[in-house]
């Protein structure tokens, strides 16, 4: 058996898998976000003790003769822990904004273009080394006893086998790893105050760590043989899952949409992150942010009807909403244009998913095009959808036939490819073609 853990933002989902892919069982459970005025923090300690709860249930129910585990996360949060991997400090989310100053200070000492070429990252405050920059200025009595600054990947694989060690993608998330030369970057550690020995190593998703460290087997009720196999950042699992290819991007069609793509090199510029895969690929990924958030709060102002309802509804519409036209980008400022007292909730919903599916596009387009997307997430059960979104990218969409896909893709890796990712036809549940 293999198990794929996925370590989210507010909930883990670990999957038991047998060495076809066949689901076994699955345990979900969440935990909280720590709001400290505007900070938005988490206690890294929930992490571990989920992982503990969900996997001796899991053992219980399929047995603990576990080949191999390998783990999705979320990124570019982190935790400060000190030489017993003892958290000191809550981990400082990827939500948190609070390093607004810092980010400036980056950008006016390197500019935009130098921070995008060393690293793929737009400058941000989301993104880690703002906040390291803010941690050592604003918590100095805490990062004197600092002994690791560590992400939520190398903090469980520290639990895991001792050894305080990350992916690409997930250092490729700090806006502190140089994703050309692979390497944290000398000049960016150097002006924010980092001693490189205080973040983790670095190496490709699915290289093997070595067995699990008794105690974590005991703990976990797992198989003290099992090996632990490097995950990634959950979009970039989610991907492995979904059969990312060339020519196929991924969509997660979610609460946002993340959009992601092979490519073969990392342009010098550009609005789309990208992260270093492995040694011969690197991913873009675009995001649409208020994708199903969008149609959640469209939902709520119509009274809180269902999803079903509102496909049904669309169906009454037709292409171009009957001139009505929604600009979705709902973080900057969203509307409904070309309104008029015909107008229909039908219309409002068509054209709701029309400007999301727009939006979509642009990023698929900003990132190069593509020939087919494989969809999962919550927006993959509206095939309405599904259809707008086909018609107007003008690619092929398939939707599959698993919601799991960053357990899944956790599980391949701990495989080492035995299990196949989604793109048989047995793990896709139909596929809309595009009109070429």
């Amino acid at each position: 058996m293999y198990l794929g853990i996925d370590l989210g933002t507010t909930g883990l989902k670990c999957v038991m898998y047998d060495e076809r892919g066949n689901e076994l069982s699955q345990y979900n459970r969440e935990y909280p976000l720590i709001f400290v005025g505007s900070y938005v923090e988490q206690d890294a300690n929930l992490w571990w003790e989920k992982i503990s709860e969900a996997t001796n249930h899991l053992t219980k129910e399929c047995g603990a003769d576990v080949e191999a585990l390998s783990i999705s996360t979320q990124g570019i949060s982190f935790v400060p822990v000190d030489a017993e991997g003892n958290t000191l400090y809550n981990s400082i989310n990827w939500l948190d904004m609070r390093a607004e100053e810092e980010c400036r200070a980056l950008t006016e000492r390197f500019g935009k273009d130098v921070l995008f070429y060393k690293t793929g990252k737009p400058a941000d405050a989301s993104y880690s080394l703002p906040k390291i920059m803010w941690f050592i200025k604003n918590r100095p009595e805490i990062y004197k006893k600092t002994h690791k600054i560590l992400f939520p990947l190398d903090y469980l694989n520290m639990k895991l086998t001792g050894k305080c060690v990350t992916d690409y993608t997930i250092a490729g998330g700090t806006m502190l790893y140089n994703i050309r030369e692979l390497s944290w970057d000398d000049e960016l550690c150097e002006f924010a105050g980092i001693d490189k020995k205080i973040l983790p190593d670095v190496c490709c998703m699915g290289e093997d760590l070595g067995k699990i460290l008794p105690e974590a087997a005991k703990k976990l009720g797992i198989n003290p043989e099992c090996r632990v196999i490097m995950g990634a950042q959950d979009q970039k699992v989610a991907a492995v899952g979904a059969g990312i290819s060339d020519g196929v991007v991924t969509m997660s069609f979610g609460t946002a949409t993340a959009v992601t793509k092979l490519v073969r090199n990392a342009p010098e510029s550009s609005p789309v992150p990208h992260f270093r895969l492995n040694g011969k690929y690197y991913v873009a990924e675009g995001v649409a942010e208020t994708t199903g958030a969008a149609l959640k709060w469209l939902s709520r102002m119509m009274g809180d009807i269902s999803y079903r309802e509102m496909d049904s509804l669309a169906e009454e519409s037709s292409p171009g909403a009957n001139g009505v036209r929604a600009v979705t980008s709902f973080s900057i400022g969203a509307s409904f244009e070309g309104m008029t007292l015909s107008t229909t909730r039908g219309d409002l919903i068509y054209a709701l998913y029309e400007g999301v599916c727009r939006e979509i596009s642009e990023r698929i387009c900003e990132m190069g095009g593509a020939d087919e997307i494989r969809v999962f997430g919550g927006g993959s059960k509206s095939r309405i959808w599904c259809e707008i979104l086909c018609r107007i990218t003008g690619c092929d969409i398939c939707i599959l036939d698993t919601a799991e896909t960053a357990s899944l893709g956790a599980a391949i890796l701990a495989s080492k490819g035995k299990i196949k990712p989604c793109g048989i036809k047995d793990k896709i549940k139909y596929k809309i073609k595009a009109e070429r």
